[in-house]
Parts: C-alpha cells; sequence; structure tokens
C-alpha cells in the first residue's frame, strides 16, 4: 500500500497504526515522504515495523508521489491512502474478498465517514456502488467519484499500471481521473459499509481552492468523455485558455462552495456563519442544498455519494 506524505506530521502516526491494526496482516507499506519540511517522515521511519519503508525524495506532489509508491510496490494488489486519513480494521481483508471474488472486478472502494481535522466524527458518509451500467458510465466519462479515491482504493496493481496510472500533470483531482480510466477495464465495487474515514479540514486543496478544482474536474471530464467517444479533446493548456463559465455555472458553483464552507465552518464551530451561508446556497440551488442536507443526516439511505458537482444531476 502507499502513503504519500507531505506536511502532515500531526497525522501520520495515527494513520499507520490504523494501516498495522489491518486483520489483513500481509503489508508492504511504502511512505513515499514528497519533499515534507515537517518531521512526518521520521515520524513515519520510527515505527519499529520492518513492513514500512520510508522513501524520501523532492517535492513533485501528490500523483508523482503515488506513482512512485507504485514503482516499488511488488504486491499484486495496491492500496492507497492519504496520509491524513484512516482505515478500520476489516478494511483491506474485505475490500480484498470482493476484488478476489469477481474476476469482473478491477477496482473496490468502500463507505467512509468523515472526520473534522481534530478527530471528531461529522454526520454523513461517503460512499456508492458504481457497478451498474449508468455508474459504470458516469465513472467512464469523469462524472463520477465514488468513494474518497485516494484513500479508499485498492485494485490490481498491473490494472492500474496498464490504465497509466496517476496523470502527473493534473495538480488536483488526479484520482477523479485514474478512476476513468480503471472503469474502462473493468468494473468499480464499493463495500457497501463504513471501513474508513475521511477528514474534511480547512487546510485541504479542495477547501482552499475550490474553483480551481471545479476548473480541473470539467477538464477531466471532457477528456475522459472525449476517450469514451473516440474523439479527440483539447489538451490542458489549451482547454485553461480557453475556460469560461456561464452564468448558470457559476451561480452552482458558487452555491456548491458555500454549502461546503458552511460544513467547514460547523467543525469550527461558527455556527451563525454556517447558517447565513447555508442559506446563501439554499437561496441559489434550492434542490441541490435540499439533498447535500439530506446526505449528510443520519436518517434514511445508508450511504451519500461523492459526486462530481460538474456532471449532469450531481451535487
Amino acid at each position: 500500500m502507499i502513503i504519500p506524505l507531505y506536511n502532515t506530521e500531526k497525522y501520520i502516526g495515527a494513520c499507520l497504526e490504523s494501516v498495522l491494526g489491518q486483520t489483513h496482516k500481509e503489508l508492504e507499506v511504502i511512505v513515499v515522504d514528497d519533499g515534507s519540511t515537517d518531521g512526518g517522515a521520521a515520524i513515519a521511519e520510527g515505527f519499529a515495523d520492518e513492513r514500512i519503508r520510508v522513501d524520501r525524495g523532492p517535492n513533485r506532489g501528490g500523483a508523482a508521489a503515488r506513482n512512485r509508491g507504485l514503482a516499488l510496490a511488488r504486491g499484486e494488489i495496491v492500496a492507497f491512502l492519504d496520509a491524513d486519513d484512516l482505515w478500520y480494521p476489516e478494511k483491506l481483508s474485505e475490500q480484498i474478498g470482493v476484488l478476489q471474488g469477481d474476476r469482473d472486478v478491477v477496482a473496490v472502494g468502500a463507505v467512509f465517514h468523515y472526520l473534522s481535522g481534530d478527530g471528531r466524527r461529522l454526520l454523513g458518509r461517503a460512499g456508492e456502488d458504481a457497478r451498474d451500467a449508468a455508474a459504470r458510465e458516469r465513472l467512464q466519462r469523469g462524472q463520477l467519484s465514488p468513494f474518497p479515491i485516494n484513500s479508499c482504493l485498492i485494485a490490481w496493481a498491473d490494472t492500474v499500471r496498464a490504465a497509466g496510472a496517476y496523470d502527473e500533470s493534473l495538480p488536483v483531482v488526479e484520482d477523479l481521473d485514474l478512476m476513468s480510466r480503471l472503469a474502462l477495464a473493468g468494473s468499480v465495487a464499493t463495500v457497501m459499509r463504513p471501513l474508513g474515514a475521511y477528514r474534511v479540514h480547512s487546510d485541504s486543496l479542495s477547501a482552499r481552492q475550490h474553483a480551481r478544482m471545479k476548473m480541473f474536474m470539467r477538464f477531466v471530464e471532457q477528456r475522459a468523455t472525449a476517450r469514451l467517444e473516440g474523439r479527440p479533446a483539447l489538451d490542458l493548456d489549451s482547454f485553461v485558455s480557453l475556460y469560461r463559465l456561464t452564468r448558470a455555472q457559476r451561480r452552482r458553483d458558487g452555491a456548491a462552495r458555500r454549502f461546503r464552507d458552511a460544513g467547514l465552518s460547523v467543525m469550527e464551530g461558527r455556527y451563525v456563519r454556517a447558517t447565513a451561508l447555508c442559506a446563501a446556497a439554499l437561496v441559489a440551488r434550492p434542490s441541490y442544498t435540499l439533498r447535500r442536507i439530506a446526505m449528510r443526516l443520519p436518517v434514511g439511505r445508508t450511504t451519500s455519494a461523492v459526486r462530481n458537482p460538474l456532471a449532469t444531476g450531481g451535487s
């Protein structure tokens, strides 16, 4: 399994403990230090477990760090985990059972809980199965992220390599791009119960650069759709140079940003601000906001989708 590490010393210890606590004990844990300037790599090196090895290198970004780990990995199954997230003990054993039990399945995810930056469990869960034909097509078109990919995904290592691994030219959403290519090779399954926890905090890239992430999500979608339909797509530089939002897109993106900021404000205990932001999102996009609120409630369906907000009918 591969853990890219960049300046997350306050989380890496708990992350590695959750890995070593797996009921599946045959592990090769590769921590790729991506030019960190804090003490995270030293913490990882301090674990007295021969299954862990730390590879130190210059800062090249998360995609390059994951690809470096993939190049070093010796196992036939590869798993990914971000250094600030956690796995529950049965995570790997349940996913491996699914992967090995169905020859059509090339990758497996799971439902994940949400955690605040200080480790509190938050309302809502992330994860949906994507094995039906409609969901698989949305995956192939870069329109669906069925679970927190970079901390949840396990797959056949050779399939990931054959798909081209992570695209290092993408500064963000490289996981969505990889998933669109894996879905061309076979089915993507999800263990439909919580097997880990995904940390959401104000330091995350998606919180700090919401508009930029939206742009790259749109790029991944147009490229994946062109690939599926057998036609040429714009390269990244051309796409960025021509990128313009319609008024409707600005309204949708603004509502999504306000709703996310409201959630972050709740985590930080800023409830008045959270209420105001949620109300603004509700005015801009009532159906979207009500659906997102319902997905956070601990009633009804047991899981909620992690969708590309740009997809038709998506969040």
